[in-house]
């Protein structure tokens, strides 16, 4: 194990998962593979094909390391989008607060763990941000108040008040550049969130009782809200390219590659009410060992 880790550039003291090995040796053997150098313009026009133009909604994951081929910086990149987006179109990313223990979230000032390009966006001028402690998201355009408002006044982090939840309402298309194929993203966890209420089984994934959560607001001042705070639960191994692959309408998704770089696309519009129906039945992305003794729809 320790050799293995060695070999692949993983710190010893990180534990050694399948997603973490097919992650470390990607990124450890990939520039001997691939070697074609892409642009700007390379990125833009693949998201293009893929259906943003003027005035989509765009939602980013990203993970930098990916862009090791790639010969622009951040800001190269997220001015690209908005030119093609335009000022009818709003970019969204998410800003999980990057905190360290006793640090309280300033919506101002505190740095996301969502990566390079996320952090970059955040500081962008007009960004606003959601105040959320566990998944702060930020946005830029005219949708932005109606995603970010609320964030706080929800039961939990993805529920109907959430930006998660409200990219359905908005038709945004979610765009993953550098992380795996078939990768949903955060909205896969508006399922649990919405069908909390209802079925007893995904109440299981949050906290008995509300936690209070502090933070800095805009204006500085120090307050706080309640939320139930979701658990940790288990995947099925290649739970989202099954879930894609046999529950999905092939208009909902695409996926590409230029380069090493993996381009995918969901319709948040379609994928989120269909991900939430079919947990009612239960049908998700979680290890069936938990479902044991709860009832779903037929």
């Amino acid at each position: 194990m320790r050799i293995a880790k060695r070999i692949l550039g993983i710190p010893q003291n990180q534990t050694l998962t399948l997603r973490s090995f097919q992650k470390y040796f990607r990124l450890r053997f990939g520039p001997w593979v691939y070697k074609k150098k892409i642009n700007t313009k390379d990125i833009i026009e693949e998201m293009k094909k893929m259906g943003m133009k003027n005035g989509s909604n765009i939602f980013i994951h990203s993970t930098w390391d990916e862009m090791y081929n790639y010969n622009g910086s951040e800001e190269n990149l997220i001015d690209a989008i908005l030119e093609v987006i335009g000022p009818e179109g709003t970019l969204i990313m998410p800003a999980l607060p990057l905190l360290r223990k006793g640090k309280i979230f300033d919506v101002k000032k505190s740095i996301t763990g969502a990566g390079t390009l996320a952090e970059t966006f955040r500081r962008y001028p007009g960004v606003k941000r959601s105040i959320n402690v566990q998944h702060s998201v930020c946005a830029l355009g005219p949708q932005s108040d109606f995603l970010l408002k609320e964030h706080h006044l929800g039961e939990s982090c993805w529920d109907e008040k959430s930006p998660y939840f409200r990219l359905s309402q908005i038709d945004a298309l979610v765009f993953t550049l550098g992380l795996r194929r078939y990768y949903i993203g955060t909205m896969l966890h508006c399922v649990e969130s919405v069908l909390r209420k209802s079925y007893p089984y995904y109440s299981s994934f949050y906290t008995r009782e509300p936690v209070k959560h502090e933070y800095i607001d805009y204006d500085g001042e120090h307050k706080y809200y309640y939320c139930y705070d979701n658990r940790y639960v288990r995947y099925k191994f290649f739970a989202t390219k099954r879930m894609t692959k046999k529950h999905f309408n092939k208009n909902w998704y695409a996926c590409s590659q230029i380069s090493n770089l993996i381009i995918g696309v969901y319709h948040a519009k379609e994928i989120i009410p269909h991900l939430i129906n079919l947990g009612k039945k239960g049908i998700d992305v979680y290890q069936n060992s938990g479902k044991r003794g709860y009832k779903f729809d037929k």
